[in-house]
């Protein structure tokens, strides 16, 4: 009976396989030789460097990686159950603190509580995981070999409730505005004392609102207010030349400010057409005016224009007060320092003429009894 034989076919190729590299390595010069075993070693190498550095990233792939950090402070080599601790402690703790708002010297408080302001730990450190997780492994080995951390800051993440932290804001904004205050000026003394202009303030609700939103994820606990300044109509440094006429007196009184500059005897509103009193100002200036007649006094002359010249009333010059009152020279002055005229303030020529060209359009004029 013939024997069986049982040949593998694998074995076969390989031992060719062998074969024919040991017959080429044999035929091969040195330099060859030398080339090819260099290169298997170097493949070797590689492959164990590889396989060092995978494991390496195996090992610490439960932690989050190198450089990373969370509202500035570090949490790169921690587990994720230590990093949750860290930021509790070193983030959530200061944000609970109560948040002081203020403008200027005056403050408000801001309780977190009021407001249900949450810090979320979980979420900023799975946060932090993630972003060094997800990057390339290969990139991630060769970080970690080289020590070449990434340096990424993750933001701390805060919840409240903006409805709540708006109302607060306006609360707070209550406290704070105040309307701005016009210059003025108080006669009540006889001689004018100016009160001081001053600016108002209102806080802007919503751009506060974004402001302190910012800031209550943050470590310090003070933020201004976003505040919108008003301005005052009248300044302090709008206020010049004053006039105060007291009609017991027959004196008109020109004053620069609060500083007493030149005196006036005039004549002024007879019984019957007394001058008014109160407070004016020159609404407009004329030199050489015409005289228009349309008061009651005059109707005989009612319509009828008297052009500048010795016969005009109103002489050379004219400073209108509104309501068919004015300062104006006069070519009667025996009448200066009486009450003889039809209610408005009658100056010598000379005199009206300095004072016209000392006030302007504007001017304030307070008319004392």
């Amino acid at each position: 009976m013939k024997a069986e034989v049982f040949i593998n076919k694998e074995n076969i190729l390989e031992s060719r396989f062998a074969r024919r590299i040991y017959l080429y390595m044999r035929r091969a010069d040195r330099i060859t030789f030398t080339f090819v075993t260099a290169a298997l070693v170097l493949v070797i190498l590689l492959f164990t460097f590889l396989t060092v550095l995978f494991i390496q990233d195996t090992l610490n792939r439960g932690k989050i990686f190198p450089g990373i950090t969370i509202g500035g402070h570090p949490v790169g080599g921690m587990t994720r159950e230590q990093a949750v601790q860290a930021v509790s402690k070193n983030i959530g703790e200061p944000l609970k603190r109560p948040l002081t708002v203020y403008y200027g010297e005056k403050e408000e408080v801001l309780n977190p509580e009021k407001i249900e302001l949450n810090i979320n730990p979980n979420a900023m450190v799975e946060y932090a995981y993630w972003t060094g997780q997800s990057r390339f492994f290969i990139e991630r080995m060769f970080r970690r070999f080289f020590k070449k951390p990434l340096k990424i800051d993750i933001p701390t993440l805060v919840s409240f409730n903006e409805k709540k932290l708006e109302d607060v804001v306006i609360k707070f904004a209550k406290e704070f505005n105040y309307p701005p205050t016009n210059a003025s000026i108080d006669v009540s003394s006889g001689s004018p004392i100016i009160k001081e202009s001053r600016e108002g303030l209102e806080v802007q609700v919503k751009k506060s609102v974004q402001k302190i939103a910012k800031a209550l994820a943050k470590p310090e606990r003070r933020v201004s207010l976003v505040v919108k300044i008003l301005k005052p109509s009248i300044y302090t440094g709008d206020i010049g030349k004053i006039i105060i006429i007291k009609l017991h007196e027959f004196t008109l009184y020109l004053y620069d400010r609060e500083n007493l500059i030149s005196s006036y005897i005039v004549g002024i509103g007879m019984p019957e057409y007394p001058t008014p009193t109160g407070k004016f100002h020159i609404t407009y200036k004329e030199k050489n005016p015409t005289w228009l007649p349309t008061s009651e006094w005059a109707k005989d002359k009612r319509g009828i224009p008297v052009p500048p010249g010795p016969d005009n009333p109103l002489g050379g010059y004219w400073m209108d007060l509104g309501g068919g009152i004015g300062i104006h020279a006069t070519p009667y002055e025996k009448t200066l320092g009486m009450a003889a005229s039809h209610g408005c303030i009658r100056m010598a020529p000379w005199a009206a003429e300095e004072l016209f060209y000392k006030v302007k359009v504007g001017t304030p004029v307070f008319i004392l009894p």
